[in-house]
């Protein structure tokens, strides 16, 4: 018999919340720094809020402990859950696609322990 779905559990992968009218641009950049570090990234659309707060809360969320926040605006933040709140490990405002990329990829690096770029 197999599971229900209700019992299913989620795999392992950075979280990534993500404020409504979030660029797509930055959503995908992030993704694609993760998917190069061969670290799975999970998108959540959540209640708008600040990159920092959001990272956090999906940093919470991720059986890795580790989250990605993007606002509205496009701000990003890379945080891990027992960072403080208001402390992320990475915060890029006014970036480049080349930052949101790194952003995703300091992202996976926090999870695999490899130097961060």
């Amino acid at each position: 018999m197999s599971p229900r779905r209700e019992d299913r559990v989620e795999p392992p992968a950075v979280v990534l919340h993500h404020a409504p009218g979030a660029p797509s641009a930055v959503l995908r950049e992030v993704s694609a720094g993760a998917e190069e570090e061969g670290v799975p990234l999970r998108l959540q659309r959540v209640p708008d809020g600040a990159a920092v707060a959001l990272g956090h809360a999906a940093a919470r969320d991720s059986r890795l402990s580790v989250g990605v926040g993007v606002s509205a605006d496009g701000a990003v933040a890379v945080h891990h859950a027992q960072l403080p709140a208001d402390r992320p490990a990475l915060a890029v405002r006014d970036g480049t696609p080349a930052d949101w990329r790194r952003a995703g990829r300091t992202a996976a690096r926090v999870v695999t322990g490899l130097p961060l770029q």
